[in-house]
């Protein structure tokens, strides 16, 4: 491990090719995506042939981005809660198939089914954030008794749904069960070994050296980030500082299979299993897909003005890392790009529309966005959410649909199985804008999933 890690920091740029067209590529997103700071890392056969930082990590200081700058994780940390709590899994002190009820026994009985793996795996039904209130503080005690309170989405094993909450329990239990905090833990199992010198948990009262700051873009203004309560940023969802030099350290620990036994990095890898027998592709904190005809491994993060993305090719073992300090940019576009600029094996192709076999698909949609604008929405279409998720959600896309105008056209751009559902995914040109929308359709004919994502890029590569 030791002489991978002198690898990572010592190896050159020299035999880099195209770095000026990165350049040019990356300074131009930026400039589209009204970002301010970016952070890049690329890594191949686990040695960083490339760090650099781009724009600025903190605008009223004018303090540049440098590949030691931190920023805010977002979920991009739920891998390192996935691996904290395998570590706790080979000290047997968790079990993956055992009811979380075991760990935390005042849990409803409703909680019964849900195991450890579910929370891993996201197919939990426990909602997708707590009903509470982010500028508030609260003991482990009075969160939970929230999170008791709320509903599930579905029974455990029928879906697969991203939930902050379920990542946020599994911090709880491996505190409870550790009698350890889970950050200090997480420092102490994970970072310290992997040598990953500037990663630790967000806390605005420390002062940490080269923090980048987090900026919203609002009205058409760059803002500070909102303010939020320490509790906010203290949970195992994804409140971790990081820097790219601390993620390529990472992936270099991941390449090695270091920290964890052959048996945890095979249950890492594996995609979520179903109660009809399907699976979904994700396996404990990571997206299992296939990209540029090999598989790959990624992750992703939104908080406070952040945007994160990493992205591992297996095949070709190379690895992209993008952060950013604007919460509307597009890591995930711009890191598949870079990975094509530096081998192009790796590039995405465009997008475009294809043949519309289910135009009733497409017309039912229509619909639907126009409900939605109108504050119409009918619940009883969609499944798998509660009345007031469904209620948060509905507002938040009747806000975004309201910036954007008219529809003025829709076009089907793919479609694939994900675990039970059909998917669909569109996109939409408004009078301002553009939107790319993700569209899931239960066996029942019922909607599973519905997102709605704003884009610049018509012909932006599809992925799922």
């Amino acid at each position: 491990m030791k002489k991978v890690l002198a690898a990572l920091l010592f190896t050159g740029f020299a035999g880099f090719a195209r770095a000026d067209a990165i350049d040019d590529y990356i300074s131009a997103q930026m400039a589209r995506q009204h970002v301010p700071g970016l952070a890049l890392a690329i890594v191949r056969h686990g040695q960083l042939v490339r760090a650099q930082g781009y724009g600025f990590a903190n605008l009223e200081d004018h303090v540049s981005v440098h590949p030691d700058s931190v920023f805010e994780s977002g979920a991009l940390g739920m891998p390192f809660t996935a691996a904290e709590t395998m570590l706790l899994v080979e000290d047997g002190k968790l079990r993956l198939d055992e009811s979380i009820r075991k760990y935390l026994p005042e849990a409803p009985q409703a909680w019964a089914p849900i195991t450890i793996r579910d929370l891993l795996n996201h197919t939990s039904g426990l909602p997708s954030t707590p009903d509470g209130e982010f500028r508030r503080d609260y003991t482990d005690a009075e969160l939970l008794g929230i999170i008791y309170r709320q509903e599930l989405n579905f029974a455990p094993g029928a879906h697969w749904n991203f939930s902050y909450t379920d990542y946020l329990v599994l911090g709880m239990v491996i505190t409870r069960v550790s009698g350890e905090f889970y950050a200090d833990l997480l420092a102490k199992r994970v970072f310290e070994p992997l040598g990953m010198q500037t990663a630790r948990l967000i806390d605005y009262r420390a002062i940490v050296p080269n923090r980048a700051a987090g900026y919203e873009l609002t009205d058409g203004r760059l803002l500070n980030q909102e303010w939020v309560s320490p509790t906010a940023n203290s949970t195992a969802d994804g409140s971790l500082l990081l820097s790219v030099l601390d993620c390529a350290r990472w992936d270099a620990g991941l390449l090695g299979h270091e920290l964890l036994d052959r048996q945890s990095w095979t249950d890492i890898a594996r995609p979520a299993r179903l109660a009809s027998g399907r699976t979904y592709p994700y396996g404990f904190g990571w997206f299992l897909g296939r990209s540029a005809g090999q598989q790959a491994w990624w992750a992703s993060g939104g908080w406070q003005g952040f945007q994160t993305f990493l992205i591992r090719y297996l095949g070709d073992e190379v690895t992209v890392i993008v952060l950013e300090n604007g919460d509307g940019g597009e890591p995930a576009l711009i890191a598949r790009h870079v990975a094509g600029m530096v081998d192009p094996k790796l590039a995405s192709e465009p997008g475009a529309p294809i043949d519309d076999r289910a135009p009733q698909v497409t017309e039912r949609l229509k619909r639907l966005l126009g409900q939605i604008a109108a504050g119409k929405a009918p619940y009883r279409a969609f499944e798998f959410v509660s009345k007031q998720e469904f209620a948060e959600r509905m507002s938040d896309d009747r806000a975004t649909l309201a910036s954007l105008g008219s529809l003025r056209e829709l076009a089907l751009f793919g479609r694939t199985m994900l675990g039970d559902d059909q998917m669909y995914r569109y996109r939409a040109r408004y009078d301002r804008g553009l939107l790319e929308v993700n569209l899931g359709y239960a066996p029942d004919g019922r909607i599973a999933d519905l997102d709605l994502m704003a884009t610049d890029e018509w012909n932006a590569p599809v992925q799922w």
